[in-house]
Order: structure tokens, then C-alpha cells, then sequence
């Protein structure tokens, strides 16, 4: 085998993987954005996080991860059921913080995508 068709190869394995990982997060909702994936790898990486935190991590407003928030947890936002893969808790002693942590669907897309990721 060339290096050439090593490399394709390698590409072809590369393409298989975010394929499946893409689909992991379609199994959620078949029409997640890239800003609600990063949102739910966030909240399976730091259990608890903050929106602030994720407004910082995710590169997005607060306004939106609010939006995202509560779209991916059971509250739903602008008329949309809400997704139930996302518990929006109060953190004990700061009254103006929430924590957000996967549950359900949520974790169990997460430990789908952590092991696709580290298998290849």
C-alpha cells in the first residue's frame, strides 16, 4: 500500500467516526446546531457548568446559550417542546447561578461520543 492510500484510508476511518459521532447527536434532534453540540459536549465534560462557563467555552452570547438551555432541558423555548437531555439546577449558595448536567438521552449520547472518539 501506498502512503497515498494510506492517507485515504486514514481519511475514510476520519469521516466514518464524525459520521457516526454526528448521528449520536441527530439522535437528540435531527435538526441540532453545532452551537446546541457544543453546549452538550460542555455539559457531559464539567457536570454543573455554568451558563456563563459555557458562553465562555462555547464562543456564543449568554442570551443564546440561555436559549439553548432551555431548549435541551424540559422547560423548551418559542413554543418548542423541550429536548430532556439537560437538568438546569441551582447552584447552592450563588442565588443568580444555574448548573447544567446531562441526563437521560443526554448521557447516553455523551458516553456514545466519548467512546467513539477514543476508540479510533
Amino acid at each position: 500500500m501506498t502512503n497515498s492510500e494510506d492517507s485515504i484510508g486514514d481519511d475514510l476511518r476520519w469521516v466514518e467516526t464524525l459520521t457516526l459521532v454526528i448521528n449520536e447527536f441527530r439522535n437528540i434532534s435531527s435538526d441540532i446546531t453545532a452551537n446546541q453540540m457544543l453546549v452538550l459536549l460542555h455539559a457531559g465534560a464539567k457536570p454543573g457548568i455554568t451558563q456563563k462557563e459555557l458562553s465562555s467555552a462555547c464562543g456564543v452570547a449568554d442570551g443564546t446559550i440561555s436559549r439553548i438551555c432551555a431548549l435541551m432541558s424540559d422547560r423548551g423555548h418559542q413554543g418548542r417542546e423541550g429536548l430532556n437531555v439537560l437538568s438546569i439546577d441551582p447552584i447552592p449558595g450563588d442565588y443568580r447561578s444555574k448548573g447544567q448536567k446531562l441526563i437521560g438521552a443526554g448521557k447516553k449520547m455523551y458516553g456514545n461520543v466519548r467512546d467513539l472518539m477514543s476508540s479510533k
